[in-house]
Parts: C-alpha cells; sequence; structure tokens
C-alpha cells in the first residue's frame, strides 16, 4: 500500500513537470537596439518640445517696429496727398502767426494819439495815418478824418464796412486750416478702404486666409493712411479755432475803438452845431 501512495506521488509529480510553459506569460524580449531606439526617440522629442518652446518665447519677446518713414512709404499715394496737403496748409499757419497780431488790427495806444493830434488839428498827419501805419484802425481813422465834414451816420456806415471786410479778410486766411482738418480724416479712411480691398485681394489670390502675417501687415499699411490723417487734422483744426478765437477778440476791441472815435469826433460837432 505504501509503494502504492509514492508511485501516485511520484506520477503527479511528472504530470506537473509536463505543463506547457506557453500557459506562462512571457515577458517582451529587450534588445540593446531596442533600447538604443527608444532613448533616441525620447532625446528627439525632448528637443523638440525644447526647442519650440524656444522659439515661441523668442517670438513672443520680439518687437516689429518700423520708422515712420517707412511708415509713410507704406501708405502710398494717399500718404503723399496727406503730407502735401499738411505742407499747403502749413503756409496758411505762419501768414496766420505772422499777420493776426495786434499792430495789424488794432494797435495800442494808436486812438489816444489820434485824439491829440485831433485836438491839435493836425488833419493831414491823420488823413496819411493808414499810409505810416498801416492797420486796420489806422485805415479807419484816415477815412474818418477825410470825411469828418459828412453826416455821421453815412460815415459809420462805411466804417462799418470798412471793419467787416478787415475781419472776414482775416477769417478767409484761416479757413484753409479748417479745409485740411475736414479733408485729412476723409483721405485716411480713403486710404484705409483702399488698403483694405488690396490686402484682402492678396489673400484671397493666397488661398483660404493665406499667411495670417501677411494679413496682419495689410491691415497694418491700410491704417497708417487713418492714423496720420488724424494726426495732422487735430493741430489745423485746433489752431483754426484759436485764430478765429483771435481774430473776434481783435474785432470786437477794433468796433469798440471806432464807435469811440466817432462819437467824440463827428457826435459831438453835430450835436455842437445844432
Amino acid at each position: 500500500m505504501k509503494k502504492m501512495f509514492c508511485a501516485v506521488q511520484v506520477l503527479f509529480v511528472v504530470q506537473l513537470c509536463a505543463l506547457p510553459l506557453s500557459a506562462a506569460p512571457e515577458s517582451p524580449k529587450t534588445t540593446p537596439g531596442a533600447v538604443a531606439a527608444r532613448l533616441t526617440a525620447g532625446t528627439n522629442a525632448l528637443g523638440t518640445n525644447l526647442t519650440a518652446g524656444g522659439t515661441n518665447a523668442a517670438a513672443a519677446n520680439v518687437k516689429y517696429t518700423s520708422g515712420w518713414g517707412q511708415k509713410l512709404k507704406e501708405g502710398g499715394t494717399t500718404a503723399l496727398v496727406q503730407l502735401g496737403l499738411s505742407i499747403f496748409g502749413a503756409g496758411f499757419i505762419f501768414e496766420r502767426l505772422f499777420r493776426l497780431r495786434r499792430k495789424y488790427v488794432v494797435p495800442a495806444g494808436l486812438a489816444n494819439r489820434a485824439r491829440q493830434l485831433w485836438k491839435a488839428g493836425k488833419f493831414d498827419e491823420l488823413e496819411k495815418l493808414g499810409e505810416t501805419e498801416p492797420s486796420t484802425l489806422a485805415r479807419v481813422i484816415s477815412f474818418i478824418v477825410k470825411n469828418r465834414t459828412s453826416p455821421m451816420l453815412e460815415v459809420s456806415e462805411i466804417c462799418g464796412d470798412l471793419v467787416t471786410r478787415e475781419l472776414a479778410n482775416h477769417y478767409q486766411q484761416a479757413y484753409p486750416l479748417g479745409i485740411v482738418a475736414t479733408l485729412e480724416p476723409l483721405l485716411g479712411l480713403l486710404g484705409m478702404i483702399l488698403g483694405m480691398i488690396s490686402t484682402f485681394e492678396t489673400v484671397a489670390l493666397a488661398g483660404a486666409l493665406g499667411d495670417a502675417t501677411q494679413l496682419a501687415s495689410g491691415i497694418s499699411e491700410a491704417l497708417v493712411t487713418t492714423g496720420l490723417g488724424l494726426a495732422i487734422a487735430i493741430p489745423f483744426l485746433a489752431l483754426y479755432h484759436i485764430f478765429k478765437h483771435i481774430t473776434t477778440g481783435f474785432g470786437a476791441q477794433l468796433e469798440e475803438e471806432v464807435t469811440n472815435l466817432l462819437s467824440d469826433w463827428l457826435m459831438r460837432k453835430e450835436t455842437a452845431g445844432r
């Protein structure tokens, strides 16, 4: 019996050893070449990520700038027209700065000197006052003295016309500044529209949206004329209103001086004659 039990145990052990080895999962075989390939791929991927990150960071830090000369070239023909118009208006600015002065409209102290000459009876000097001291007030005084024997109402009306005509001339000399201030933004808008049309035509030829940098560059060029128009229009508009305000102030002083002279010279004369 004991010999039979031992034989069964031996038979069981033999069957266990005879089981197929494929039943157990095989671990993948790793060769030295595979390990080297994996290391190379990882290194390349890491290098690519680092390069892309560095490129993006560098691109974010780069600022594309260009001088005003280059920007004006990008504005094209419209920018040249805007610059030419601004040069034209600049001539009137210098003219106003030189001519729109008190000594050319209503010089300080001239009315008092005219009263002294009137009291002294020096009418010849008063009549030549418009030539010796060229100003609006001097020309009005000369006219009053030359027509001192005429009725005051007629002299007053003509003096009012003289003053109005002189002031209108000053307003007209400043009017081109207002024209430039009005046209510059319109030209800038026109240049922007033309630039956008050209840009989108280029993008359409490139297919789909083409290159985004090309589109951004075209929009930047189109906006040059708009910015230039506003940059020119703002100071021109400000100067136009400043010159207009100064002319109005001189006009008020001139009318006051002329009214006082007419009152002192002709109104009192007519009152004394009655």
